[in-house]
């Protein structure tokens, strides 16, 4: 049916076509951030639970970024599960972004969601490489005396390789995040070949230093 004004012709069935539409996609917009808020939460759930059975929480608070989880206010398990649910939030609504259909928003909503496997996979690096460099760097002091560890400077030794580590962490979970770390590889080499001749020094020191009443037992004086 069709309505003459003064100027213009107004089609309502094509009105009417145009309302069912916008109206469809706007309820398919919401199903997908309710779905999302749903599956957020229950996923967000599951991480905590997960790092707790695990006993990641207990292992999380002994490094640097377990303490400085908890210096924010939060425990590891909550941060974790926070961090998983905003995630999927961020990915719905996203995800609903796109089933609008909009040229405008359709490219740079798809550039986000094409990054969101990158930056997922950036945490996880960066989150397990902390936790094995702090592990590594009590593992060089773990058996000694303090005494020992003053000699053989273990604690300055043990910062060291931490340092050495985080920064390798840093650089890969970068290059993960498609940021050029050339340079970075560059002080990373120099880092590993020096960290490597110190290691060798302080080992056969230390060998040397374990071994020398077995050597005094077999040798004659």
């Amino acid at each position: 049916m069709l309505v003459q004004g003064s100027e213009a012709l107004i089609d309502f069935n094509l009105l009417m076509g145009y309302l069912f539409i916008i109206g469809y996609k706007a309820l398919i917009f919401f199903v997908i951030l309710l779905a999302g808020w749903v599956v957020g939460r229950v996923v967000g759930i599951i991480i905590g639970k997960v790092v707790l059975v695990v006993g990641a929480d207990s292992v999380l608070r002994k490094t640097i970024l377990g303490r400085a989880i908890v210096k924010s206010g939060y425990t590891v398990s909550d941060f974790f599960k926070a961090l998983s649910k905003w995630i999927i939030y961020l990915s719905a609504l996203l995800i609903a972004f796109m089933s609008l259909n909009v040229p405008y928003i359709d490219a740079p909503v798809q550039t986000v969601l094409s990054f969101m496997p990158k930056l997922i996979t950036a945490i996880l690096i960066f989150v397990i490489g902390v936790t094995v460099s702090d592990w590594a760097g009590e593992l060089v002091k773990r058996g000694f005396t303090q005494e020992q560890k003053q000699a053989f400077y273990l604690d300055i030794l043990s910062n060291f390789l931490k340092a050495t580590l985080y920064f390798i962490v840093i650089t890969i979970t970068l290059s993960q995040l498609g940021v050029d770390v050339t340079i970075l590889y560059t002080i990373v080499q120099a880092f590993a070949w020096g960290f490597a001749i110190v290691m060798a020094v302080v080992v056969g020191i230390i060998v040397g230093w374990i071994l020398k009443d077995k050597v005094r037992e077999v040798l004659p004086v």
